[in-house]
This record gives structure tokens, sequence and C-alpha cells, in this order.
């Protein structure tokens, strides 16, 4: 008798007392047996988890669970020195050094790391700032990296980045790059333009022009956030004012500044933008670098029609206001009364990032 002859009842019972998402990952590879014994497990666990930066030169960096309220560890490959960490839907993530000599791919499930050219010291344009701003995604062809303007692409193998040259992103911003289907997406908040580039070529084949701006009605001295999720058949546009702490703004009373659109066929073929207020049985998760569709399947735990948005806010901690700190805050709003609730309670309020402050990022685990 072999491991992978133990009964399923037995194996689904070892896998529903693995707490860590690495052990239940490692786990489900051991053979396809396991692997299907344990699958109601995984789909349980497949919730997104929230990285946190660090306040420190800390070896590790925390994600925080948003089923059960834990905090957990990720540590970086050793010797990087002060690590930026970027995390992405599909379990890998990115690890920049401050000073950009290092470019590190990681998965913290599976420990495996992969090191990438450095980046050139122009990558932050002519400031002195840390890369906090990085978004980034990846395919089986090739990382492609932005610090917020212009974006690069790095193949497997190659010893430099390239420049990927497309007219959306070369005359405004890159906030947020998404990988679908063999196209990357790069999407511009301040326009909500989106730029198509194939994987493979990287030549731009489509621009994506955003629903008219009138239709975002809220005054003009708000400030708005716009996400861009991608998904096989369709886009979803989320605009939003700005997500404040609680303590500062009552983003449960601004009902009429929100509004969520999609676009059949990535938006080719004469599609048009058109307001929804129920994406079906799925939940949205938002932060400042992307947007994600995760299902709600029952076991999860997650609620349908809902975004669940990360976002962060400065704490004065002294009479003089040199002493900064970072919080960081998690807020659910139902798409269909645009009701909101913090979920920002127990161990999100302990972690606090002060001297290189950065923003969070929902994470998925690959299990």
């Amino acid at each position: 008798m072999s491991w992978s002859d133990l009964p399923a009842e037995l194996v689904a019972a070892i896998a529903d007392r693995l707490i860590e998402h690495a052990d239940l990952a490692r786990f489900r590879s051991v053979c396809p047996s396991w692997r299907s014994a344990s699958a109601e497990h995984a789909a349980r666990r497949r919730v997104p988890q929230l990285l946190l930066p660090s306040q420190s030169s800390s070896p590790s960096r925390k994600v925080w669970s948003l089923t059960d309220d834990r905090l957990g560890e990720i540590s970086l490959p050793g010797g990087r020195g002060r690590s930026f960490l970027f995390a992405s839907t599909r379990g890998w993530m990115l690890g920049i050094s401050g000073d950009l000599s290092s470019v590190t791919l990681l998965n913290p499930f599976t420990g495996s790391s992969a090191d990438l050219p450095a980046l050139s010291s122009s990558f932050c344009g002519d400031s002195d700032r840390v890369p906090r701003d990085v978004v980034w995604d990846w395919s089986p062809h090739a990382v492609v990296v932005s610090p917020g303007k212009g974006a690069f692409f790095c193949r497997p193998g190659d010893g430099s980045w390239s420049s990927v040259v497309v007219n959306c992103s070369q005359a405004a911003g890159v906030s947020s790059i998404t990988y679908c289907d063999g196209v990357f997406y790069l999407f511009d908040r301040a326009t909500c333009k989106t730029a198509a580039v194939d994987a493979a070529t990287f030549g731009e084949v489509n621009v994506i022009e955003p629903p008219p701006l009138e239709m975002f009605t809220w005054p003009r001295w708000r400030r708005f956030e716009a996400n861009l999720a991608v998904s096989s058949d369709e886009l979803l546009l989320l605009v939003r004012t700005q997500l404040l702490h609680p303590v500062y703004g009552a983003w449960g009373t601004e009902k009429s500044y929100f509004k969520a659109f999609r676009v059949d066929n990535r938006g080719g073929g004469g599609s048009r933008w058109s307001e929804v207020t129920d994406i079906g049985d799925r939940a949205v998760f938002v932060d400042h670098f992307r947007a994600f569709c995760v299902e709600v399947n029952g076991l999860n735990g997650l609620r349908r029609n809902c975004v669940y948005v990360a976002s962060s806010y400065e704490e004065v901690n002294d009479d003089y206001g040199l002493d900064i700190n970072g919080r960081y805050t998690a807020t659910v709003l139902d798409l269909a009364d645009l009701k909101a609730v913090d979920l920002s309670h127990g161990n999100l309020l302990k972690v606090w990032c002060s001297r290189f402050w950065q923003w969070p990022s929902w994470s998925m685990p690959n299990l």
C-alpha cells in the first residue's frame, strides 16, 4: 500500500488540520488522489490574504487573513536587504530592493524564487523616492512592471528590461497591470483608459476607451479612484470616491459616489460600457494596485456581489506631526445597496508601517 492509496476520508481529515497555506499547497502536490480528496478544503481556503508592508528591515512580511483575523509571515529570499514586496493574483510575488539592484520573483507557498535583472536607476524617474507604487504582473512569456509611468518587460533569460511602447501608457500613467488569456492590460486610473498589449510580441492590440466621464457625477473637488478587473469574457471598471478610514470620512453615507461598469469582449467589436449593480456570484477585491474577481462558492465565506477594498491612512503619533505611521483598513461594500462594513479589527489594527510607508495589497493563495 502506497501513500496515494490512503482513504479519501483520511486525506481530507488531515487537510482540514493544515493551517498554513504553504503546507496545504505542498500537501496537495503529493499526488492526484490527495489533491482530489482535499479539493473542498482548498475551496474554503481560496480567499485573498492582505499583504502588509513592514515598518522595519525585517527579513519577512506580514499577511492578514480575512477569514479568521490571523497574521502570518512571508520570508524574503536571504541576502536581499530591504525589499519592497508586491502581490499578485496567482500566488507569486515581486520583490524589489530599495536601490533597485535586486529584483526577485518569490512564491511564498512553495519557497521557489527566481532572480530578474536589476532595474535602471532611472526606473523611478528623477526623484529619490523608493519604489512604493510599482505595479506588475507576469505571464508564461514575461514579467511586466511599471513605476507609474511607462512599462518595462523582461522575458526568461533576458539580461535587461525593455520598454513597452503603447500610446495609452506613454501619454499618461499606468496604475495597474493585469495578464489574462495572452494579453497584458495596462490601465490608467486618471483617464480610465486601458491599453491591451500582446503578451508574446508586446505590440499594442487595442486601446479601450472609458465610459463617458460625465457619468461620474460627484463634485469635482472630490478625489476618485478607479480600478479595472479583467476576466476572460469581460472587463469590470469600478469608479469610486477615495475610500477613507472611518474616523476621517463617513464612507457609509457616500452612497451616490460609486459606480461599476462592464463591457463584453474586452471592449472590442463596438461593445460599449454599461453600468451594473449586480456582478453575480462573485466578489471583487480592490487595492491601490489592482482589482480582481473571486468566485463565491458557498465554502469560502465571501459575500456575493460585493467589493472588498484594502487601503491605508496616516496616523500622527506626536504633538508636532513628525511621527507618522501608516495604518491599514479593509472594507466590504455591497453593490446592491452600497452599504459598507468596516473589516478593520483585531490583528489588522496591530500592524503599522513607519519609515518606508507602502500600500497594502491583496494576494490570492495558489493552492
